[in-house]
């Protein structure tokens, strides 16, 4: 594929987002922005107001249930990850908001002859899961989160890539690059970053503050290898010659297919030109091909099985035919290209064609009883495992069955009908790749912040809400966003650590001149946060020679830190400068950082003139 073709499919997946995405987390934003000036700071309550303007539902006291999931383990004691939509490309050209699987594999991490997992949720954090059992009986209890990222969905496959005896982590990005976490610890002990919490693979758009700690993407000849989106590697001996190669499963919508890219390199520095490059299988219309390798009939030859985003596994049977009479020494050589392999049927799971929607599928022998057994990934961020009942020529899956640990972070409240700060869908923001954070947004009905100190109670109701990072990773988010007033006032700091927000999914009515008051409770543990009302006002429509005008418009303040219950209110004026009435959003954003935000009493009112 050509350079511009590689830049096209990058602007493409960017135009469709900036115009449809702002939709999915926020009503009323836009993708544009003007600095205004601060419009009123604290003062006293005022004594006639109007009722308050935020509807119940959004007060904190209406909980829904937050599955804690950041000891890798739920409520049942199954092995449980985060998940959360990505936006998908269908066949209309539209983006689709879609839950994407967990991608779990299983090899030994820690040189102990026992194989562990280790799984990619759909946030695009790691996590790896010892196995404390014996041979053929895995036993798991809690997963450790590494502290990196490598983009919302993407698919890995964990493989010894640089040939220096420990595993890697490939991965396939929105975009469609390929990245490389390297291990850069040994057998026994992994580690995959240089420093630890900064952003990994990030949108190709931005760039981070040390090139050095930005991850490699493979290339094909000297550009790079971006051959669709949501791209998922294999890495395999396709020619046995003793040198790795390359499977990739593309992601974009409809003709999909799955290649195969021959390593013209060396075992321990693979390399890959356009030349080397097949169609191993075609798709036929299914999307998310997901490629697996194994001897799915015990015929001696690999065999390709697919997952698919509508959860059918396809089956492709390994052919001879690029091996025999007179083409042997061209294979052996490999200047032969490999015969396409022909759609054999579906896999079947529990009697069934399909087992999960977005299926991702990991061959391996799991009770070490000589047959492979299969490891799927769910959008439900579950783990199963599905073993062999057959035989070698004849595999039989009649079920699959959840793998089990032990929970330990128990399941929470959270507040109902707000943004809880993971949000991966904003132009200019976390598009593709942008660097994740760990957090928690909660419910709480009591809470003890350090030890000996009281227990800290509601000022007002059952429940106050709480906004914290946990597993010792804010991560790096941009300091001016889309539509986010920056945290950090100097122009040139591009990321900050932290600065996550959190917004009630409503907006407010504000009218033009009109005067308002924004009170709440809060208590604040690091920088000073900031509450922020936004809108982007239509000021002079288009016409059939212009554009339309518009301004950004904000009403904000700071928030100062405080150990206990601080009354905090404000009043500002409608920052509209044309239309009479106006839908603005309230958001707060957290200080660079690590921070802990509890937030009761909110209330949001109009004065009387």
């Amino acid at each position: 594929m050509s350079m511009g073709l590689h830049n096209q499919i990058r602007r493409g997946y960017r135009n469709l987002l900036a115009a449809v995405v702002l939709s999915f987390v926020l009503p009323g934003l836009a993708m544009s922005q003007t600095n205004v000036p601060a419009t009123g700071g604290a003062i006293s309550p005022s004594a006639g107001k109007s009722e308050n303007m935020l509807p119940v539902v959004f007060n904190g006291e209406t909980t829904t249930n937050l599955g804690n999931y950041w000891d890798g383990v739920d409520a049942d004691n199954d092995l449980h990850v985060n998940v959360a939509n990505a936006l998908v490309l269908n066949d209309a050209g539209r983006m689709v908001d879609t839950l994407m699987s967990s991608c779990p594999n299983f090899v030994d991490m820690n040189d102990d002859g026992l194989k562990d997992l280790v799984i990619n949720d759909t946030q695009g954090f790691l996590w790896i899961y010892l196995n404390s059992g014996e041979k053929g009986k895995p036993k798991f209890t809690t997963g450790t989160f590494l502290a990196t990222f490598i983009g919302w969905g993407a698919k890995i496959h964990v493989y010894d890539w640089d040939g220096d005896g420990d595993y890697d982590v490939l991965f396939g990005t929105f975009y469609g690059d390929i990245g490389v976490l390297e291990n850069k610890g040994t057998r026994k002990q992994w580690q995959f970053t240089r420093r630890m919490g900064i952003p990994r693979y990030v949108d190709p758009q931005f760039g981070v503050d040390d090139p050095q700690d930005r991850l490699p993407t493979l290339m094909l000849g000297k550009k790079p290898m971006v051959l669709g989106n949501y791209m998922s590697p294999w890495v395999t001996d396709w020619n046995n010659d003793g040198k790795p190669d390359l499977i990739l499963g593309e992601g974009t919508y409809s003709a999909n297919s799955v290649r195969l890219l021959l390593n013209t390199g060396s075992r321990n520095r693979p390399v890959f030109v356009e030349d080397r490059m097949f169609f191993l299988a075609y798709g036929e219309g299914f999307e998310q091909l997901t490629p697996a390798v194994v001897d799915y009939n015990g015929d001696g030859l690999s065999d390709l099985i697919v997952g698919t985003r509508t959860g059918q596994i396809r089956l492709y049977k390994g052919t001879k035919k690029a091996i025999e009479g007179k083409d042997m020494v061209a294979a052996i050589r490999g200047i032969l290209a490999p015969a396409v392999l022909e759609f054999d049927g579906f896999v079947k799971i529990a009697d069934k064609e399909v087992f999960d929607t977005m299926s991702f599928v990991y061959p391996c022998d799991w009770n070490e009883d000589g047959l492979f057994d299969l490891l799927l990934g769910s959008p439900k961020g579950k783990v199963y495992i599905a073993l062999n009942q057959g035989s070698k020529t004849q595999p039989n899956f009649p079920k699959a069955e959840s793998i089990k640990g032990t929970d330990t972070a128990k399941d929470m409240l959270a507040p109902a009908n707000w943004m809880n700060g993971v949000t991966r869908v904003f132009w200019l923001n976390f598009i593709g790749g942008y660097c994740n954070s760990a957090l928690l947004f909660s419910a709480e009905k009591e809470l003890i912040l350090k030890a000996g100190e009281s227990p800290i109670r509601p000022v007002d109701g059952n429940t106050f809400m709480y906004f914290r990072y946990v597993d010792n990773y804010p991560g790096f988010t941009r300091n001016h966003a889309a539509y986010v007033l920056p945290i950090n006032k100097s122009p040139a700091v591009e990321h900050v650590v932290g600065g996550r927000y959190i917004a009630p999914l409503c907006t407010f009515n504000l009218k033009l001149k009109h005067q308002y008051e924004i009170s709440f409770s809060s208590i604040l543990e690091g920088k000073p946060a900031m509450w922020a009302f936004w809108a982007w006002e239509l000021i002079k429509p288009g016409t059939e020679e212009t554009s339309p005008m518009n301004e950004t418009h904000y009403a904000f303040d700071m928030i100062p830190p405080s150990n206990g219950w601080q009354k905090r209110t404000y009043r500002f004026k409608c920052p509209s400068t044309v239309q009479s009435n106006f839908l603005y959003n309230l958001y707060f954003r957290m200080p660079e950082g690590n921070v802990k935000f509890l937030l009761d009493n909110l209330s949001v009112k109009e004065i009387e003139r």
